[in-house]
């Protein structure tokens, strides 16, 4: 048997890593699988192109982009460990188009002006609390001619920008559709556009549920841990179904 892994302050560690993927996929920490990868990227030309993928994680989408799509992928985490194990986890086929990078002391990307192509994220940026920061910064490294797709969380206008810390320990910073284009648009993005996918990711979240509830799960967490993940994504099921959380795709581009 494997051994459980306890919940502690700090979720996100290499210790970890099993218990994300026994969760999400190989390579992955976010809802949906590939399924949702190539979902995410359905119309937009990544072939060849310079891509950041934002909150890059233990690597999988990075590594599933250079493979599937030809794409010259950089993946950017505030974690060290997580550039590190994807670097080492990096086949050797795409090493020539894949590279992984954190975060500047100053809290910036380590890369020029308008270096890249396309900018995506996925799953991650519900978790920052400063997102004009980064989205000026973005709009730095991203070329005047260049796209950004990304999969976010927003709420509804009546509710407002909602903050949270989950039982995870996570904090959840969502904004609402207007909150949302207004940063887009004053950090410099335009042709911006919002694709509600809430049934794709009710889905996901379901199967989710299954996996957590199986007896093959119990060998990857605690009791506790394994508790606290199955009440987080109950309710994460009643807040899509409610309409109280929207999942979205946004896209936009530089100039």
């Amino acid at each position: 048997m494997k051994e459980k892994f306890q919940m502690n302050k700090e979720i996100y560690t290499l210790e970890n890593v099993p218990l994300f993927e026994a969760m999400y996929g190989s390579g992955l920490i976010s809802l949906g699988g590939y399924e949702a990868i190539d979902q995410m990227f359905k119309g937009v030309d990544i072939s060849i192109k310079q891509l950041l993928d934002v909150g890059s994680g233990i690597g999988g989408m990075a590594h599933y982009l250079a493979h599937k799509y030809n794409a010259i992928a950089t993946g950017l985490e505030t974690h060290p460990w997580m550039a590190q194990y994807a670097i080492n986890h990096t086949p050797e086929t795409i090493k020539d188009r894949v590279n992984f990078i954190t975060y500047n002391e100053e809290g910036l990307i380590p890369a020029p002006r308008q270096t890249f192509d396309v900018i995506c994220s996925k799953g991650v940026l519900t978790n920052v609390a400063d997102k004009r920061k980064l989205f000026l910064d973005l709009h730095r490294v991203l070329k005047p001619s260049g796209q950004i797709c990304l999969m976010d969380w927003i709420v509804p206008e009546k509710i407002g920008p909602q903050n949270e810390v989950r039982p995870s320990g996570e904090v959840s910073c969502k904004e609402t559709l207007s909150a949302y284009q207004k940063i887009l648009v004053d950090c410099g993005f335009r042709n911006i556009t919002f694709e509600n996918e809430s049934e794709s990711y009710l889905r996901y979240a379901k199967t989710l549920g299954l996996i957590l509830e199986s007896e093959d799960f119990k060998s990857f967490a605690s009791d506790t841990l394994r508790e606290i993940l199955i009440v987080s994504n109950l309710k994460l099921i009643k807040n899509i179904e409610s309409g109280n959380q929207i999942s979205v795709r946004i896209l936009g581009s530089g100039a």
